[in-house]
């Protein structure tokens, strides 16, 4: 064998100890940066939107008979009535067939334009994280938990704060997403004595002979992070809304399931 032969593998071995080094130096050299890099290179985390999910609905199947959950589309109305800018007022014709529902919730989503309605049935509407309210008759919804696969949740407001008071998100808030079975996935029934779901934003109403309007306003806050206020004024036609309130009974035609709804986005 040469001499050059000879020097060949040890040349290369060498050669392989400088790369290895090289490495170690420029990899130091990376964890060095840190959090210290250009700011420009590192996104601005308080301007990042907070988007969740999709997760799995916990207690589905009893979800789905509890709440007597369809594979009919709503086919009832939403329009927008409000003319105050900023604010809107969303009509929801919320009847869904009668007081023995034969279709669906009315699935909505906040948008810049209102609340704009998703195309879909009730037990579509546990794997989709398309919308963020559900409507049918007295009850509301919002997806999450026993709800839905999004993370969408509901803060209350303390009682007798007025809708035009709300103008931003308070730290003390608690924010809830829906709850209505326990572990067991055993029914938590509201307090109207009607023995249905504990819903977040039930507090909108009380029943006496009809459903009055308790006035609550209510922060939810969706899955990419922004916030709407919310305030249901009226479940019955707005003339016959005010005698219920009043009287606790409610003159006939009611109107009833035409939820009337004021929100806004909060900065």
């Amino acid at each position: 064998m040469s001499h050059t032969e000879q020097a060949m593998p040890r040349r290369a071995g060498q050669q392989g100890l400088w790369v290895l080094v090289a490495v170690a130096v420029s990899l130091a050299l990376l964890a060095g940066c840190g959090d210290d890099g250009p700011t420009d290179l590192q996104p601005d985390a308080g301007t990042e939107p907070e988007v969740c999910g999709p997760s799995d609905v916990w207690c589905k199947d009893q979800t789905i008979d509890r709440l007597d959950l369809l594979t009919t589309v709503s086919t009832g109305e939403v329009r927008e009535e409000g003319t105050t800018s900023g604010e809107f007022l969303t009509f929801v014709d919320s009847r869904a067939g009668g007081l023995s529902p034969t279709m669906s919730y009315s699935y909505l989503r906040f948008t810049p334009q209102g609340l704009t309605p998703v195309q879909i049935h009730d037990q579509e509407s546990l794997g989709s994280t398309d919308w963020d309210l559900a409507v049918r008759r007295y009850t509301l919804r919002v997806n999450s938990g026993t709800s839905g696969p999004s993370c969408v949740s509901v803060a209350n407001t303390p009682e007798g704060t007025t809708f035009a008071s709300v103008t931003a998100v308070n730290a003390a808030m608690e924010f809830k997403t829906e709850a209505w079975f326990d572990t067991a996935c055993t029914l938590i029934p509201d307090d109207s004595g009607l023995n249905g779901p504990l819903t977040q934003l039930g507090g909108f109403w009380a029943y006496t002979s009809c459903v009055q309007m308790t006035g609550r306003v209510f922060v939810i806050r969706l899955a990419d992070g922004r916030h709407v206020k919310l305030e249901v004024t009226s479940y019955y036609e707005p003339s016959a809304q005010q005698v219920c309130n009043q009287t606790g009974s409610v003159p006939q035609p009611s109107g009833s399931g035409a939820i009337r709804i004021k929100w806004a986005f909060l900065p």
